[in-house]
């Protein structure tokens, strides 16, 4: 996304990182020279708009946009000044997600299921313990992976929760602002779709993080999984056995502004 202006003899352009799901500046009188704490942390000479825009690129994530200024369009040189998003008037605002509802999500979930004949599922709190501790992870990391930074599985991460199961299935993505937006970007992937209508699978997890200085701002978690009896889990208790893992996962990341 870029926006430009001519002010006298000036040129001023603002460029946001599409691949953040960032929102456009808040324009208000043109800072030119950057008095304004609007969050410029580094000023670089170039000669293009396009060459502020890379340099923006390089140092993600913390620069969130870039305005570059030409003061003499008579001449080459532009300003550019990288933007990391904070200040007391920041240019580039981090804007938060929607709240996850979970009552909402578990609705919308059912209802989907319902439209090919699935049995519900319900919410099992250690699905979300285990979705949340797996979004906090991938905030830190910056990224949507099923592994750890701990070189942990999905299955393992249940398991940890001392859920055991018979089969466990995760999706997950970064990027979206929204339930709806994730929930439909899975619908629309035929991995993580397979997983949402999955007919041998009874309790569900999901969690939402957000971190505006991570590069994609929000992680989202997704766990459905069926639990093994509890005459076998008590069995394998009794044996020390760690239970035997059935697991699925599919993972997405978006690079476009939801």
């Amino acid at each position: 996304m870029d926006l430009a202006m001519r002010i006298g003899l000036s040129f001023l352009s603002f460029s946001a990182l599409g691949a953040l799901a960032l929102s456009a500046p808040a324009f208000g009188a043109p800072n030119l020279i950057g008095q304004t704490d609007d969050g410029t942390y580094r000023t670089e000479t170039v000669y293009s708009t396009s060459e502020c825009s890379a340099i923006c690129q390089a140092e993600s994530p913390l620069c969130r946009g870039t305005i570059t200024v030409q003061m003499d369009i008579t001449k080459p040189e532009m300003i550019c000044r990288l933007n990391n998003g904070k200040g007391a008037q920041p240019a580039f605002p981090s804007t938060p997600p929607t709240p996850l509802n979970r009552d909402i999500a578990l609705a919308d979930f059912n209802a989907y299921r319902a439209e090919v004949g699935l049995d519900p599922v319900k919410y099992s709190g250690k699905l979300n313990e285990a979705s949340r501790l797996h979004a906090e992870d991938m905030a830190r990391a910056g990224d949507a992976s099923h592994s750890g930074t701990d070189g942990s599985s999905h299955g393992d991460r249940v398991q940890r929760q001392a859920y055991y199961f018979t089969i466990a299935a995760e999706n997950v993505a970064s990027g979206q602002k929204s339930w709806e937006k994730v929930f439909k970007a899975w619908q629309d992937s035929p991995g993580h779709n397979e997983n949402l209508l999955r007919d041998d699978v009874t309790d569900f997890g999901v969690a939402l993080v957000y971190d505006p200085d991570s590069a994609y701002q929000t992680y989202w978690a997704m766990l459905v999984a069926a639990p093994l009896d509890a005459d076998t889990t008590e069995y394998l208790r009794y044996q020390g056995q760690i239970p035997p893992m059935a697991t699925s996962g599919a993972e997405l990341k978006s690079d476009i502004n939801p």
